[in-house]
């Protein structure tokens, strides 16, 4: 097995075979001191190797004393000197090499790494330019040369480089960009456009060479040149889709948006359309629908989503735009459904897990929840999202203890998330309540507090806990009563005021706000049910009160107390 000597010795003598002095002995043979000046630079390279700089630099200069002009020496006293950070050193060791070796490019590619170390770009930049007097060639020579023009800010100088190299290997696209990139930069628009004028005169069937031309025009605001080029574009290809949409003009007012929408459906239903392309002109009606609600918008463009599961049944795309649009327009169950389908289709885009976990919170549906969120936790072991959700569901389920190890694991994942960092700490609240970890539970009510001191979820949340408890009822009612000034009309809110009120044992008035808790949306929490049933039964109104605890039974409330009301007929607290 070869030593690590041994490795070393051959590559010292695969460098030293690249040395050359001008002492040899008469008739061609090598004389005495060629042979020691040999040996200093084998050591020289081997301290090189070895990573004793200086050492190397020490004998290397040596070399140069005895065997002066020698520029391969001078090289390697550069390449040592640029280890060390000596770039000054290094530079004037090279330009040496390169003045006893006139003809080396590579003398003068590591001089050019050197200026741009040191960010002189002009200098950089005339070493390419001899590099390419060289190697004229090379086209790369000519693309550095311009790079390092550009950085030195000499913009007309690197369009000269660009023009010399076209008159050698012809119009190229890349050339063509980056000469345009410069036009545009200097602001000289029309010089912009004719760059990629000529690329479409030299290829004057690669339409995208177009479609480039008439985005500059939009970027530049020419509109009017823009769809002259489409025009053209479909005269050549009348089937091209990216024309054909950029052609439909834009959204205007008082019902032009569905005119817009209903103008696309012929190209949403060509197959050969990328789906990409279609869901880009789609996006922005999704959003809108999601800020405004707009019910006639969302059908519109619904109609258009539902075209792309027609016409791409196996991308999920069109299921995921769906899926948006109906829990925008609030049909979540349908939404739900399109998402589910969306997952069949590509199980990887965390963003529909969540969506669809935020339909099962929002419809209470806690076991669906739960058994969803554990398949998002196998999927995207790194999201605390899922996590949070697991352990709202499994907190809603009575199961506190594995809500209290999913909200941990939650918490450690939030990163420098503070809104749900703020979410976690107020569910970990409600648990610790729960588990009658009080202390633990005012401080992590208090910690999402301090990440947000007017959440109105926070606020609500913690007024419920201390209710539960029957503990600091004013601070309760004072937060509860901020929570619905924040975001009035919210039955979780709603509720929990009337929850604190009924602490205090105010009945009428806590009914009061239970009773808009229910008319709000919130009939189908079993919770809700339950403790509306409790004030009735405190009002003296007991079969009513047993019919609401049995409707809180029907909806999923499996306690062991309201069992106990329901076949006592009884309240118990």
């Amino acid at each position: 097995m070869m030593t690590i000597k041994q490795s070393i010795l051959g590559i010292l003598l695969v460098l030293s075979s690249g040395f050359h002095t001008g002492i040899v002995a008469q008739e061609g043979r090598v004389s005495e001191e060629a042979v020691n000046l040999q040996k200093i630079f084998i050591d020289a390279s081997r301290e090189k190797l070895l990573g004793n700089y200086e050492n190397a630099i020490a004998l290397l200069k040596e070399l140069l004393k005895k065997d002066p002009k020698n520029a391969a020496v001078a090289f390697e006293l550069a390449r040592a000197y640029e280890a060390t950070e000596e770039d000054e050193k290094a530079v004037k060791a090279v330009k040496d090499a390169i003045e006893w070796d006139t003809q080396n490019t590579w003398y003068l590619k590591f001089l050019a790494d050197l200026y741009q170390k040191l960010n002189r770009n002009d200098e950089a930049a005339k070493a390419y330019e001899r590099i390419t007097e060289l190697e004229p060639n090379d086209e790369f020579n000519y693309f550095r040369w311009a790079y390092f023009l550009v950085r030195a800010d000499e913009i007309n100088d690197a369009l000269k480089v660009y023009n010399l190299l076209e008159k050698r290997m012809g119009v190229n696209e890349e050339v063509i960009r980056r000469k345009h990139s410069l036009y545009l930069g200097t602001g000289d628009n029309k010089k912009a456009a004719r760059e990629l004028e000529r690329l479409i005169e030299a290829y004057p069937k690669d339409m995208e060479y177009r479609h480039l031309l008439a985005g500059f025009y939009q970027q530049v605001g020419e509109m009017s040149k823009a769809d002259e080029v489409y025009r053209e574009i479909l005269r050549l290809d009348p089937e091209n889709a990216k024309a054909q949409l950029a052609l439909a003009g834009e959204p205007g007012p008082s019902g032009g948006e569905l005119q817009f929408l209903e103008s696309l459906k012929p190209v949403f239903r060509q197959e050969g359309v990328s789906i990409d392309l279609k869901i880009g002109q789609l996006m922005p009606f999704i959003q809108r629908v999601a800020d405004t609600g707009d019910q006639q918008l969302a059908a519109a463009a619904l109609e258009l989503s539902t075209i792309l599961e027609e016409v791409h049944p196996t991308e999920a795309k069109g299921y995921s735009a769906s899926g948006d649009l109906l829990y925008y327009s609030g049909k979540k169950q349908e939404a739900l459904a399109k998402y589910k389908k969306t997952l069949e289709l590509d199980d990887t885009v965390f963003l529909v897990w969540e969506q669809a976990m935020h339909i099962y919170r929002e419809e209470m549906q806690y076991q669906d929840l739960l058994e969803f969120s554990e398949k998002a936790m196998d999927y995207f072991p790194n999201q605390a999202t899922a996590y949070f959700l697991h352990g709202v569901a499994a907190s809603k389920l009575d199961d506190e203890q594995e809500a209290l190890s999913a909200l941990q694991r939650a918490l450690l994942m939030a990163g420098n998330n503070g809104f749900l960092q703020m979410q976690i700490q107020s569910q970990l609240g409600l648990v610790y309540n729960r588990l009658e970890q009080y202390e633990q539970s005012r401080q992590s009510f208090e910690a999402a507090l301090a990440l947000n001191p007017k959440s109105p979820d926070v606020l609500s949340q913690y007024a419920y806990a201390l209710a539960e408890r029957g503990e600091r009822l004013d601070k309760a009612r004072e937060m509860a009563a901020l929570a619905n000034d924040i975001l009035p009309k919210q039955p979780e809110y709603l509720f929990t005021y009337g929850w604190v009120l009924y602490r205090m044992k105010d009945y009428k008035k806590a009914r009061e706000w239970m009773d808009k808790a229910l008319q709000n949306g919130g009939g189908q929490d079993p919770e809700m049910l339950e403790h509306y049933g409790d004030v009735l039964y405190q009002l003296n109104e007991t079969e009513p009160a047993i019919g609401y605890w049995k409707q809180a039974r029907q909806l999923g409330n499996r306690s062991e107390l309201l069992e106990k009301k329901i076949t006592d007929k009884k309240l118990y607290e």
